[in-house]
């Protein structure tokens, strides 16, 4: 089995990747990358070389540390089949969930197949802020694309099983999480969705 791609947010400064076989997926195209080589992805986002650090973040006063904020209980749907988990502090707003509240309806209903869909739409949601338990519903499936997709004016998505020097939210899982790489989350290093706020942001 392959170790966990390890991620060090390091103290007011980049993201450093490590791992024996990264791939890396910037912006839709997919980046060439040594294999064994340390990646250091910029959080300031000011970096002339997005989405690498270029040093940056030591002219313009980047400030890691998020301020102080109350932890948001996890909210739970139980239906008859399946249970959904939602920890809005994991959430940076991708709405890949908007379906599931027909979902649930039907699945209420006894809608055999709706179960399903709501765990496929569960394992979409790429920040992890999403999570189910079905003793029928089929198991999570194997992760598609590049272990590390880091999405055009967005964030860093992990893809794959990893480690990181942060504690993790509630239910997160081990192979999926979204990073902040835009420098306005108030929750680093995980991702909110302010990305959307900066103009011009790549």
């Amino acid at each position: 089995m392959a170790k966990p791609l390890s991620v060090t947010v390091t103290d007011n400064g980049p993201l450093k990747l490590s791992g024996e076989s990264i791939t890396l997926r910037y912006c839709g195209d997919p980046v060439a990358v040594d294999e064994g080589k340390d990646l250091y992805i910029c959080r300031c986002g000011e970096s002339t070389n997005a989405p690498f650090c270029d040093g940056t973040h030591a002219k313009n006063g980047f400030v890691a540390e998020p301020p102080e904020a109350d932890r948001k209980e996890v909210k739970v749907w139980e239906g008859k089949t399946i249970r959904t988990f939602f920890n809005p502090g994991a959430c940076m707003h991708a709405f890949y969930c908007k379906p599931l509240n027909d979902l649930r309806e039907r699945e209420l209903e006894g809608d055999a197949d709706a179960a399903a869909q709501i765990a496929r739409i569960v394992q979409s949601c790429p920040s992890g802020a999403l999570s189910y338990e079905s003793r029928d519903a089929p198991p999570p499936p194997a992760a598609q694309g590049p272990s590390i997709d880091i999405v055009e004016g967005g964030e860093v998505r992990m893809q794959c099983a990893f480690e990181i020097n942060a504690d993790r939210l509630e239910r997160q899982p081990e192979d999926r999480a979204t990073l902040c790489r835009c420098g306005l989350s108030l929750n680093k290093p995980w991702c909110d969705g302010r990305h959307k706020k900066r103009d011009g942001f790549r």
